[in-house]
């Protein structure tokens, strides 16, 4: 038969192990929001890039015309 004693302690581990356990998650999740936060960062960048790469296709294209440029892209 098992003591309040002996019963309390195996309560009082649980929640220790519980305890750890949770932190171990919360460890787990603020590196994936870190990772998250540098993902988002990299494609704000990527936009950014994009839109400036758009705006010197549409400069270039009035070089050659922007018709020009438009059938090249449905024939590739």
């Amino acid at each position: 038969m098992i003591t309040m004693d002996e019963l309390a302690q195996i309560v009082q581990q649980g929640f220790q192990e519980m305890h750890q356990n949770f932190a171990n998650v919360n460890l787990r999740i603020d590196k994936l929001e870190q990772r998250m936060d540098s993902m988002e960062k990299n494609v704000a960048k990527m936009g950014e890039r994009l839109v400036n790469i758009e705006k010197d296709v549409s400069y270039l294209a009035r070089g050659v015309g922007e018709h020009a440029v438009l059938l090249n892209r449905l024939v590739n």
